[in-house]
């Protein structure tokens, strides 16, 4: 997986070819492998790139979709947003909360759709084509909450209502983004020498976020995280202290969340969207650790049955083992005079036949039982060869009398019956039935 996100946002001037991306790889989707910052045509190939979309380009709507066909849902954001934002709706590109369908109330990610585009087609143009769009901050589901849809995002689930704080920079300036279960929001972290730079961060944190009804007014089950570029700055300029999360840490935490904004005419076709799904699930049962019993388990599983079957394939080869012992050992109490057992059954059936033929009785090679068993065979018909070739145990018989459908049919019937018999051209050869 290639994670990446602009390092030039500016959404008032075309996008460069040229422009620079902080990237992150992952192998597994639960660490990151490498870090860097190039440009598209120099960053690492993929066949998964997601693409992280900075606080300050995505603004958030909490609305009550209309019950309407999916076809008219963008029509029916237009008109329940237009009055809600400054710029013309056509421009806009519009995106639903994981799981948000018609009838409920969702959130609505909006962002600049020429923007996006740009990064898109430079991206898809150096060969690094985006599967999947994600935010880096987006508001907070509650835990307790009565959520309709069970694919919401629970990426920051919390037991209590709360608030995300992430302090990072954008192109040079240090900016605190804020996510609750209000929406999200991101204000300048301004520090001036006499302390007033301060105290109007703080205000302006508190005006943009202000507290949830159901929390505590001071906050204290808020989470305050920073990037180590602009931790120092954010500590002192808030006066608390800071969890250190570095930009590709927080990136990876994007890409493990639910959301993408490929929706409506930048999306991907269903079956690229199952296909992404299919392996960030695939990498999450490989990887994460949640998942760690379940590997486990199954390790455990695939061993029992590799040791049951080694088992199983032992017993079998000691009774086949056995039997074969028995058979040699009847064939040289019966027949002391074999010495050395290559085939039992081919050599007692060959020592049984000698006795035959030293007593006078028919054996199952000789001719007489062979011309015995085409009579039987032929079921009355006169089926008689003109010509044969005999050798003990077997027997060649040519110049037949009949069709080649009527010896094919003769050729089946011993068969059915145990004999070994083979048809060629207009001679059929048949010998004893095996041993």
């Amino acid at each position: 997986m290639l994670i990446l996100t602009p390092a030039d946002f500016s959404v008032s001037t075309p996008t460069p070819a040229s422009a620079l991306f902080d990237w992150a790889s992952s192998g597994n989707g639960q660490q990151i492998n490498d870090v860097g910052q190039s440009a598209a045509s120099l960053l690492p190939r993929d066949e998964e790139v997601v693409l992280v979309l900075p606080p300050r380009t995505v603004s958030w709507h909490r609305v009550a979709l209309p019950k309407v066909a999916s076809t008219r849902l963008r029509a029916a954001l237009e008109g329940l947003l237009e009055d809600r934002l400054l710029a013309d709706v056509g421009e806009l590109h519009f995106a639903l909360e994981p799981g948000g369908k018609s009838g409920q109330a969702v959130w609505v990610a909006v962002c600049h759709k020429t923007w996006l585009r740009s990064w898109l087609q430079i991206l898809e143009g150096a060969g690094r084509p985006v599967t999947r769009i994600v935010p880096s901050m987006w508001p907070l589901v509650q835990s307790e909450a009565q959520v309709a849809s069970a694919g919401a995002s629970r990426s920051f689930e919390l037991d209590i209502p709360s608030t995300i704080h992430w302090a990072h920079g954008e192109t040079g300036e240090a900016w605190l983004g804020s996510s609750s279960v209000l929406g999200v929001s991101c204000t300048p972290l301004l520090e001036a020498a006499s302390g007033a730079g301060g105290s109007a961060s703080v205000a302006a944190i508190t005006a943009l976020m202000p507290p949830s009804p159901e929390a505590p007014m001071e906050a204290e089950y808020d989470i305050w995280l920073a990037d180590p570029g602009v931790s120092a700055l954010a500590e002192r300029v808030l006066g608390r202290r800071f969890e250190l999360v570095a930009q590709p840490q927080w990136l990876l935490r994007c890409s493990q969340s639910e959301w993408n904004l490929a929706q409506f005419d930048l999306s991907l076709s269903a079956n690229a969207r199952r296909g992404q799904r299919l392996r960030r699930s695939f990498r999450q049962w490989r990887s994460a650790p949640a998942w760690r019993p379940a590997r486990w388990g199954l390790a455990a599983l695939v061993g029992v049955q590799l040791v049951g079957l080694n088992a199983a394939a032992w017993s079998e080869n000691s009774a086949l083992q056995a039997k074969q012992a028995a058979v040699r050992q009847t064939l040289q109490q019966t027949f002391p005079q074999v010495t050395l057992v290559l085939d039992a059954p081919v050599q007692m059936e060959r020592e049984l036949s000698r006795l035959q033929q030293a007593a006078g009785a028919l054996s199952v090679g000789d001719l007489e039982t062979l011309l015995g068993a085409i009579a039987q065979a032929s079921g009355g018909e006169s089926y008689m060869p003109g010509s044969v070739n005999h050798t003990p145990g077997d027997g060649r018989f040519a110049g037949w009398r009949a069709t080649e459908d009527q010896l094919r049919a003769l050729q089946q019937t011993l068969e059915r019956a145990g004999w070994r018999a083979r048809f060629d051209g207009n001679e059929l050869a048949i010998g004893p039935p095996a041993p």
